[in-house]
């Protein structure tokens, strides 16, 4: 137990990890050689979570409703998901699978029935995380999903959030899309890498909202520190979207997401089944993506 929260957790030689049975949401990387916690402990003066799963939506919606063949829903930003209890199906000593089947109540915001599973490995110094959604309906059905996960930014004592990039695997040319102030896409984007794969996560940085990625040609982000050592390396293979973000120019964390699905466009809505990064699915199939964060504590 972690508070009033119920917790479970995997371990091998290198990582012990703790995942709330509350939303699945992985609460904790604890590295036994650095002896450091990893993961954003959700302290609620700056982010109340650690690292949420986004479903069936990713991000605001106009209103908070959804229109879908015809029908209008209300749904609250990133979904509902984060807040449900999860079970758990499977567990060893180093993976656990926690799943969650939806309820008539849920279908009450979203029509679809389905089943999300979240899988946690550890090999060595990587946590894997795999998303599966099924479709447990006789048609097909339309989501989104993504993770939020945040990591301590600064790690260690003395240093400062802007002491630390994030650095992507190949050099980048995309451009952030951006948010106006009611976190729908505007239509714009803006400037963000120079001449360097990296990103100084300046306190100005996330003033106007996350950074958010479409066009990217890493597959992999590091956090670096100012002496250019690597924390931490995500692999968000497989997820079209990469938001970056942090609460505000305070907040000791930085969160990096990989999403299937965005928030809305501010120029307005269309049926639901045609929001950019919706996932079709069919009846009776699956869905799975995953993303891996490794350590380096030596």
């Amino acid at each position: 137990m972690s508070g009033i929260m119920e917790q479970y957790f995997i371990e091998n030689d290198k990582l012990k990890v703790g995942i709330n049975l509350k939303g699945a949401e992985l609460a904790s990387i604890y590295g036994k050689q650095s002896e450091k916690e990893y993961m954003w402990q959700a302290d609620p003066e700056f982010w109340g979570r650690h690292s949420c799963i986004l479903f069936p939506i990713v991000g605001k919606l106009i209103g908070d409703t959804y229109t879908l063949d015809g029908k209008s829903y209300e749904l609250k930003q990133h979904g509902f998901v984060r807040n449900r209890m999860f079970e758990v199906k499977k567990q060893e000593a180093d993976n656990i699978t926690f799943s969650y089947s939806s309820t008539e109540e849920d279908k009450a915001i979203y029509p679809y029935e389905f089943v999300v599973n979240m899988i946690y490995t550890i090999e060595g110094d990587t946590v894997s995380v795999a998303y599966e959604v099924e479709n447990t309906n006789a048609t097909e059905m339309y989501f989104s999903i993504g993770g939020h996960p945040g990591f301590n930014c600064p790690l260690e004592e003395g240093e400062k959030r802007s002491d630390y990039s994030v650095v992507f695997d190949q050099v980048e040319t995309a451009e952030s899309y951006t948010l106006n102030d009611d976190g729908f896409f505007d239509g714009k984007t803006k400037k963000v890498f120079g001449d360097s794969p990296a990103i100084q996560i300046k306190d100005d940085l996330f003033d106007d909202d996350a950074l958010v990625f479409k066009d990217l040609k890493s597959t992999v982000v590091s956090l670096v520190n100012k002496a250019g050592k690597k924390i931490l390396s995500f692999d968000y293979s497989g997820f079209p979207y990469l938001g970056i973000w942090s609460q505000n120019r305070e907040s000791p964390f930085v969160c990096i997401e990989p999403w299937c699905g965005m928030a809305d466009n501010a120029a307005g809505q269309d049926d639901f089944k045609n929001k950019e990064g919706v996932q079709p699915l069919e009846a009776g199939k699956t869905f799975t993506c995953e993303h891996k964060v490794s350590i380096f504590q030596s």
